[in-house]
Formats: C-alpha cells, structure tokens, sequence
C-alpha cells in the first residue's frame, strides 16, 4: 500500500513538473510572437483590404465569411473600429496581429496627451509641427526619444519631477517615463475610479 501510495505521489510530482514546462515553453513561444509581431510597422504595411488611408476595401463575401469564421457578433459591429477588427482578422487570421495593428491605426491624440501630460489640442499642435499625421507615429517619437521631441520629453519629466520628487524620473528610460506618466495621469486616476465605482454600483 506504502509503495502504491509512493508511486501515486512521484506520479503526480512529475505530471506537475511536466505541465510547467510545457507552460513555461509556450509562454516563451508566444512572448516571442508578440515581440516579432510589435516589430512589424503596421501604419505602413501593405494591406489587402485597407487602402493607404486605412480606409476599408474588402469583398463582401470575405467580410461576412471572417465574421462567421472568427463568431463575431454581427449586432456589435456597427462603427468603423468594430468593422476594422473584422478586416484585421481577414488579413492576418490572428488575433494577436488584429490586436496590435488596431490599436496602432485607432490610437488617438488624446491618448498620447494622456502618456505625455498634454492636452489633446497641444498634442495636435505638437503634431502639426512636426508634421506627424497619425497619433501613434507621434506616440512612437516619445517611445524612442527622438531628437525632435527632446524638449518635450525634458519637460515632461520635470513636471513629474515636480510632482512626484523621484530622482530616477531624471534618468528614466522613454518608455518607462511615459508608462509611469500614463500610469498617474490624474485623468487616467480619475476615469479609473470611476469606472470602479460604477462597476460596484452594478453588482
């Protein structure tokens, strides 16, 4: 019985053992697809259902087929976003693609001003200047820290400085900066807050 009772507990170390490397193999697998995937410039990727504009050029047939294919709520789809999800998904068959190129074609100005503390109009402005026509190629000048948005990279760490007195937010990374700013915008603060209390409402 002592030996049954061994060989149920080795059995069940190793299933165990087995399990988290074959969950730690595919995390790594898709941590790799989406770094590959976060590689690829969708703003200027040659589609077969998108015009240079973004603007939607599929077949029908195509259309409602990915709908069925893919269970989309047809009832749902009813702006240009929802239909572009759809149009994605045609493209690339892949949900991970669909997610990342969307949400670089439907960024918006405002979400940047949330990332870099501006106003959507002055994120406009700034844009005009610099002759940058889509919101997430703006996004990508502070991500990068581009030379041509120095001033506005060093103004925003010093209003964080300001505010929060971290001397690492003199050293920090682009990409950290604007996390962190997006991260205490106190509109982001605000929204979320909101969100939650309505969500406790509810239930």
């Amino acid at each position: 019985m002592k030996s049954l009772h061994l060989i149920i507990v080795l059995f069940l170390i190793c299933n165990t053992s087995f399990s988290q490397e074959i969950t730690k193999e595919m995390l790594e697998k898709r941590d790799a697809k989406i770094d590959s995937l976060r590689k690829i410039d969708f703003l200027n990727y040659n589609y077969k259902y998108l015009d240079k504009n973004f603007k939607i050029k599929i077949p029908k047939e195509i259309y409602e087929k990915t709908v069925i294919d893919y269970k989309f709520y047809p009832e749902r789809i009813n702006k240009y976003k929802d239909s572009l999800g759809v149009v994605l998904m045609a493209e690339f068959k892949d949900w991970d693609a669909v997610r990342i190129s969307e949400n670089r074609i439907n960024y918006q100005w405002k979400r940047v001003g949330h990332h870099i503390w501006m106003s959507e109009n002055e994120v406009l402005e700034l844009a005009k200047k610099l002759n940058v026509k889509m919101p997430y190629r703006l996004q990508e000048l502070f991500q990068n820290n581009d030379p041509k948005v120095a001033s506005e990279i060093q103004e925003l760490r010093n209003k964080l400085f300001l505010k929060f007195k971290k001397e690492e937010l003199n050293t920090m990374p682009s990409k950290q900066l604007l996390l962190f700013a997006f991260t205490n915008n106190p509109e982001i603060i605000e929204l979320k807050n909101n969100y939650h209390k309505q969500k406790a409402k509810k239930n």
